[in-house]
């Protein structure tokens, strides 16, 4: 008895109208586009994969390009922290030990003038006077200790 192999479904490529790469789709969204009219195909495959019903064909492509141009938001990375963000995780308290004064400042734990940079675990909350008095060096090397290690929040 010989058994079937499925063959797994083909995945299409999309590109916007202006040919940057958008995503991967199943091929069941390929023909819906396609029959939509909101895409045409840009790359067939060879030999061609023909998708076939009572009453209608399709021959499945490999890449699809959309119709009109769709306008994609910017999507900021991940990793990088804003002030806001950062103040808000430290909940606006100096991050010092003995301090204690409200935060107004942003804090580069390894200076920006030595490749430090706007990350999450490398920025914390802190007070002008702390974030003058540490300079352009680490916390150790100013002898200043942190209340808690940063860390990037779930939320985010």
């Amino acid at each position: 008895m010989t058994m079937a192999i499925p063959i797994p479904a083909p995945s299409v490529s999309v590109f916007n109208a202006d040919y940057s790469h958008l995503t991967q789709v199943d091929y069941r969204a390929a023909v819906s586009m396609l029959v939509r009219k909101v895409a045409y195909a840009l790359e067939l495959h060879d030999p061609p994969r023909v998708l076939r019903s009572p009453s209608f064909s399709i021959e499945l492509p490999r890449s699809l390009m959309l119709t009109d141009y769709v306008h994609i938001p910017y999507r900021r990375l991940a990793d990088h922290a804003s002030r806001a963000e950062i103040l808000d995780r430290d909940r606006r308290m100096c991050q010092f030990v003995g301090c204690g004064a409200r935060a107004t400042t942003i804090d580069h734990l390894l200076p920006r003038c030595r490749g430090g940079g706007n990350t999450w675990d490398n920025l914390v909350a802190s007070c002008a006077d702390c974030n003058g008095r540490k300079g352009d060096r680490t916390p150790a090397e100013a002898g200043m200790r942190l209340i808690r290690e940063p860390f990037r929040p779930a939320s985010v």
